[in-house]
């Protein structure tokens, strides 16, 4: 079965500082998947947080921002713009700022746990 979205048109809540949908949840082979609609205002930071067990692929396809992420290794802060493609590990730390106009990201969470955020602060 096929489904098919147009990312403008699915509507979003707010969530803390930033809007957000959860508009598909899947299980393949036994792995849950979840797709995600996340709006973040301009000049506006999502709150620091991590994940204990999932992993979040980003792919940012609209607005210009920075991700700053802490892991084992160091913190490292990056640019992200419309088509960067980021992979965050579970545990790693992090915090994204949209800059002059809004970042509309589609994330993939991997496996899907809903309540696996841990905000800082």
């Amino acid at each position: 079965m096929v489904k098919v979205y147009d990312f403008k048109n699915i509507p979003v809540e707010v969530r803390e500082n930033y809007y957000r949908s959860i508009f598909e949840s899947l299980n393949i082979n036994e792995c849950s998947l979840g797709l995600l609609k996340v709006i973040i205002p301009a000049q506006t930071v999502a709150k620091k947080h991590y994940h204990k067990e999932h992993f979040e692929i980003f792919i940012f396809l609209n607005g210009e921002g920075e991700i700053k992420i802490e892991s084992t290794d160091g913190t490292r802060q990056y640019k992200i713009s419309k088509g960067t493609i980021m992979i965050v590990y579970p545990g790693e730390k992090h915090e994204v700022k949209a800059l002059n106009e809004p970042l509309e990201i589609l994330a993939i969470k991997i496996p899907f746990k809903p309540e696996d955020k841990v905000v800082e602060g």
